[in-house]
């Protein structure tokens, strides 16, 4: 039988909610890994400027490492820091930003968070996610709590379960429905699909339908 080990398992509520976050951005600071809850799925979160612990991520996931991953970004206006070429980008985060809506934009030449001229971007509509990457004052890594290919956690003892040596999970109790955000590619001149999600992309192609 498997034993639950909740010594890295922080409940999350009114009284210890800010001790959590503090916590959490230690942890980052220090390139570890924070598991929590977002608006779609259960998730693994680090500092995306530190090599070091996006690495881990791919090893705890058994990922590709050439594979980029979703930043979670601060704000709305930190796309404009890390993006270019972001007209129809525009259009949709004023649509559903925040919201289960990833895109993938052109980055700048000089872009701290990608090796190449591609960055997939993220603003959830969830209080846990975007308060670790305000707080935290830049983007984190965001990807789903589960090896490469297999099932995602639900909840903060399945994610334990799978990764029983994370660092930290922040746990409000709740449960995902393991619908990830749709993914969407602004970076060409014609609008790609890449997965999709919580949103339809008919949803999405009606607000670029101007253009």
């Amino acid at each position: 039988m498997f034993l639950i080990n909740l010594a890295n398992i922080h409940r999350v509520d009114s009284q210890n909610f800010s001790k959590s976050i503090t916590e959490a951005i230690e942890i980052f600071k220090r390139g570890g890994i924070v598991s929590h809850p977002t608006d779609t799925v259960w998730g693994l979160a680090c500092d995306a400027s530190n090599k070091k612990a996006v690495r881990k991520i791919h090893l705890l996931k058994k990922s590709d490492p050439s594979k980029p991953l979703l930043l979670n970004l601060p704000s709305k206006s930190y796309l404009d820091k890390i993006g270019s070429k972001l007209c129809r980008a525009h259009l949709l985060v004023k649509e559903f930003w925040p919201g289960s809506l990833s895109l993938i934009v052109r980055s700048k030449s000089k872009c701290e968070f990608s090796q190449t001229q591609k960055i997939g971007v993220r603003f959830p509509d969830h209080e846990i996610s975007n308060l670790l990457a305000r707080k935290f004052g830049k983007p984190l890594i965001t990807t789903s709590a589960n090896f490469a290919g297999e099932k995602v956690a639900k909840n903060a003892k399945e994610v334990m379960k799978i990764f029983p040596k994370i660092d930290l999970i922040l746990d409000d109790l709740s449960s995902s429905k393991n619908n990830p955000s749709t993914l969407v590619d602004v970076s060409e001149k014609e609008i790609q699909l890449i997965r999709e999600g919580t949103l339809s992309f008919k949803q999405v192609l009606r607000t670029l339908d101007p253009l």
